[in-house]
C-alpha cells in the first residue's frame, strides 16, 4: 500500500452524495498519509463512540463524526505528522476553520487507498 489521502468535510455524507462536485469550500483538511497506522485514529473514534464508518472499501472509507470528537485531534496537524513528518504531505488545511469549526456540525471523513 502507498499510503491514504483523508480529506475531512464540513458536510453530510448526503449533502456530499447529492452532488460530489462544488464542495471545495467545504474542506477543512485534506492530506495524504503513508503511515502504516495512518487510520488508527478514526478506528479509536470508532472504537469510542465518536465515529461511524460508513464504507470500508477504501475507494473510498468513509466515516461520519461530530467536530467536537474529531477535530481536536488535528489542532496541530494531521493525527501521525509529528511521528513521521516525511510520511506526510499537506494538501489542504484550513486551520481558521478547523478552529472555528461548532462541535455540533456533522463531518464526512472519506480516505482513498492510494494503491
Amino acid at each position: 500500500m502507498l499510503g491514504w489521502e483523508i480529506t475531512i468535510w464540513r458536510r453530510t455524507p448526503e449533502e456530499l452524495d447529492r452532488n460530489r462536485y462544488g464542495h471545495s469550500a467545504a474542506i477543512l483538511a485534506r492530506w495524504e498519509d503513508r503511515h502504516v497506522g495512518a487510520l488508527n485514529w478514526l478506528t479509536e473514534l470508532v472504537e469510542a463512540g465518536k465515529a461511524e464508518q460508513l464504507a470500508v472499501s477504501g475507494y473510498p472509507s468513509r466515516w461520519t463524526t461530530r467536530a467536537g470528537d474529531a477535530l481536536q485531534l488535528l489542532v496541530d496537524g494531521p493525527p501521525n505528522q509529528a511521528r513521521n513528518p516525511r510520511h506526510v504531505r499537506l494538501i489542504d488545511w484550513k486551520t481558521d476553520l478547523i478552529t472555528d469549526c461548532p462541535a455540533d456540525q456533522v463531518l464526512t471523513i472519506e480516505a482513498w487507498d492510494q494503491s
